[in-house]
């Protein structure tokens, strides 16, 4: 029969086990491995099989539990972290449940480890779960946390964690754009030397667009245009009628943000005016399209004019995540065309992780864009 140990008896097992990764010599003709930590990277999501399945499983754990931990895996052996990969819920029975293994990859006549502690956290223990999350953190690295479940700030348990971090990642896409705002504006109000840098993986996401965007005006007789463009097209997945998603509302926010516009109603109806005042039209179009996620960004297309010059850029996006790159200019009589093949519009979610992750910790861009996006409202924006 086995003991069913007690929370904090749990939480000394897992601390016992960290350290004896490192104090237990390797075996004959192993290579020695050297313990690599340049962050905390606290991973939670509101799934109650992310640990649990975890412990159980045994060596087949990744096959069975939350696909994130095999993605925080994949990203510590890039970026050496002590990783702490939580599962919360709150409606079962109390309990915690923990694992601990080092992630290890083999470098250059060494094998480099990162740790990797498994937590399931069930009950009204979810309440504790900056105190279960402190006890395992290393204490001489800064502190991300990655918060997948959806989020609000006065959450008992999101808030401590959040107020303890360097940085904190959401994930619009998947929570929602009001939630990914309330946090920028409370990290805003936090005091100076207390507030965390906030990032966004939907945000990440959208960093290659932004470039390709920014390449349109590139050529020094363009980059006047930034200041008059005509029309503004953006395509999301979605079916005609759906609610424009977060990642689409932060591209209109980035643009918007970087090229000054303002927005407005009249007789009821969103107005976007560029910053000389000119009526700008948005067109917010849908694409059933089956090979990705809801919500996803799918064509950008910008229209310029300024005097005989015009130019018309567009970003499309294509399956298995590579895409097209346009610019048609005319000017003086002549019109000059060019097509190029883009890759990175979609990336697989390590990568994704691990970009955010490489980022600065603070972003002000992200923190205007959705503050813009957030103040339109939902419900006035929808695709044909």
């Amino acid at each position: 029969m086995t003991a069913v140990l007690s929370p904090s008896q749990t939480l000394a097992r897992a601390e016992r086990e960290l350290r004896d990764l490192w104090i237990t010599p390797p075996e004959r003709g192993q290579m020695p491995r050297t313990r690599a930590c340049t962050m905390n990277l606290v991973v939670v999501a509101a799934t109650p099989h992310l640990a649990h399945a975890d412990v159980i499983a045994g060596a087949n754990a990744n096959a069975n539990a939350n696909p994130w931990v095999a993605i925080v895996d994949e990203v510590t052996q890039r970026v050496p972290a002590r990783a702490i990969v939580v599962g919360l819920d709150p409606d079962a029975a109390d309990a915690i449940d923990a694992s601990v293994v080092a992630v290890c990859t083999r470098g250059d006549g060494a094998v480099i480890c990162s740790e990797r502690v498994t937590l399931g956290i069930r009950g009204i223990l979810c309440g504790r779960l900056a105190s279960c999350v402190d006890a395992l953190c290393s204490a001489d690295v800064p502190t991300t946390l990655v918060w997948l479940a959806r989020v609000r700030v006065e959450d008992p348990a999101f808030a401590p964690l959040a107020r303890s971090a360097n940085r904190v990642v959401l994930d619009a896409g998947s929570g929602s754009l009001s939630g990914l705002a309330h946090v920028v504006q409370w990290a805003r109000e936090r005091p100076t030397g207390e507030r965390p840098g906030i990032a966004d993986l939907a945000w990440t996401r959208l960093v290659p667009w932004h470039e390709h965007c920014a390449r349109m005006f590139d050529e020094a007789r363009l980059r006047a245009l930034t200041a008059t463009v005509t029309r503004v097209r953006l395509v999301q997945a979605a079916r005609a009628g759906d609610a424009l998603g977060p990642e689409v509302s932060l591209m209109l926010g980035w643009l918007a943000t970087r090229l000054g516009w303002k927005a407005s109603s009249l007789a009821g109806k969103l107005r976007l005016l560029r910053a000389d005042g000119v009526h700008l039209p948005v067109e917010l179009h849908a694409e059933d399209v089956s090979w990705t996620g809801r919500g996803s960004l799918l064509t950008v297309e910008l229209d310029a004019r300024r005097g005989d010059t015009t130019m018309r850029g567009t970003v499309t996006r294509a399956p298995a995540g590579s895409g097209v790159w346009r610019l048609e200019v005319s000017a003086g009589g002549e019109t000059q065309k060019i097509e190029q093949q883009v890759h990175a519009l979609a990336i697989s979610p390590a990568a994704l992780l691990e970009r955010t992750l490489r980022r600065p910790v603070y972003d002000d861009a992200l923190a205007e864009s959705v503050a813009w996006a957030d103040a339109l409202g939902s419900d006035e924006l929808a695709c044909a």
